[in-house]
């Protein structure tokens, strides 16, 4: 049995839903993470924007919440939505100074 404006109402809380979940920009720019430390909680949304000229690799190095986001070339954006608590570094492969932290709980 079909259930009038059920899909309507549903695409609703998923929307408001959604809405309510946290998200984090960190943009890249100057050879760096324009963010030293991001704290957020489980679920929530990391997402890191490249403004900078040059491409940059965002890799986490951490047991247990290793990770290799890729290449992220200028204009582009990777995206991490961490499903445990815990605190990890984020690097770029390429540029040995750049670095920052994430703590999620």
């Amino acid at each position: 049995m079909r259930i009038p404006g059920y899909a309507t109402a549903a695409a609703v809380l998923f929307a408001a839903a959604s809405a309510f979940a946290g998200e984090h920009v960190v943009s890249i720019d100057a050879r760096a993470y324009q963010a030293e430390h991001v704290t957020m909680l489980v679920g929530e949304t990391i997402r890191f924007v490249n403004d900078d000229t040059e491409g940059h690799a965002v890799f986490v190095p951490n047991a247990g919440h290793a990770l290799n986001l890729g290449n992220v070339d200028p204009g582009e954006e990777s995206v991490f939505v961490p499903q445990k608590p815990g605190a990890f570094d984020v690097e770029c492969v390429y540029h040995g100074g750049m670095h920052m932290t994430v703590e999620v709980k």
